[in-house]
């Protein structure tokens, strides 16, 4: 009869200095990358906070420029109509 094989124990054993050192280091690297990533949402914020009063001077401009637009044709009309009224005064007999 056969004994059953015994289980192997394999047992790292880590000094601790680098248990200590590599805690800090992985602890180190994760407030730096959240400092990182708050940082990128700042700036992210404020791309979209720059991008929402650009949308809204573009959209005051467009509509100054239809104002303006709409001024013109109304002038451009009256110029029609004087001219038409002028022209029509010269054409008559005296």
């Amino acid at each position: 009869m056969s004994n059953p094989p015994t289980p192997k124990i394999v047992d790292f054993k880590l000094p601790l200095p680098w248990l200590i050192a590599a805690s800090v280091s992985i602890a180190a690297f994760m407030v730096t990358l959240g400092w990182n990533a708050s940082a990128q949402s700042n700036k992210l914020d404020q791309l979209i906070a720059a991008n929402t009063k650009l949308e809204k001077r573009l959209d005051d401009r467009d509509t100054r420029l239809d104002t303006l637009r709409d001024q013109f044709y109304a002038i451009q009309r009256i110029s029609d109509t004087h001219s038409l009224r002028i022209t029509a005064l010269e054409s008559r007999p005296k």
